[in-house]
């Protein structure tokens, strides 16, 4: 009858809210993105089983993207305007969904689910301590809650655009359109 709950809050003006956690504009605040303090690192596990990391992705713009494959709104519309993005930039981009739910996601379903919305598209998973160490480098926080009744993903739902350097560019809403990233790409 206990609740379980595991969480990251990397941002403590996100704690208290519902459901996904957003930023309220089509772009988060961005001006002087080093100041954002959002760290372009991370060490998470592919569909193989492989280690896979950041710096695999350098020499191609990279939008990442936290979430959970069980989730009915929210991610699959993030996912789709990413895979939009990916399948239109017409040059190297890949789409990286990470999941959140490390219980019920592994690697192979969370790439099954990302390979959904295009061919560039792929999906990472990991350890708790690889999900935690790659969200708070991001400035994600989740939650994840289970009780007897429910089982509940909380999670920051932002769109990261990586440039080939590996440096962070931009931040956007998870229901930004593709064109206004693609704008972004160019």
């Amino acid at each position: 009858m206990g609740v379980a709950t595991t969480a990251v809050t990397a941002q403590e003006a996100m704690d208290g809210h519902a459901g996904h956690m957003v930023m309220a504009a089509d772009r988060a605040p961005m001006a002087g993105v080093a100041d954002h303090g959002v760290v372009v690192d991370f060490e998470l596990v592919g569909r193989d089983g492989a280690l896979v990391r950041d710096e695999d992705f350098r020499g191609r713009h990279v939008l990442l993207g936290f979430g959970f494959t069980h989730c009915e709104h929210i991610c699959p519309l993030m996912a789709l305007n990413m895979g939009r993005v990916v399948g239109e930039a017409g040059r190297e981009v890949t789409g990286i969904f990470v999941s959140v739910d490390t219980e019920r996601d592994t690697a192979e379903i969370t790439d099954d689910y990302a390979s959904h919305f295009g061919e560039a598209m792929l999906g990472l998973s990991g350890s708790i301590e690889q999900i935690n160490a790659a969200a708070k480098n991001f400035k994600v926080s989740y939650a994840v809650t289970k009780t007897q009744d429910a089982y509940t993903v909380q999670h920051t739902a932002n769109v990261f655009l990586i440039d080939p350097a590996g440096e962070l560019v931009d931040v956007f809403n998870f229901s930004t359109s593709p064109e206004n990233i693609l704008e972004a790409i160019r």
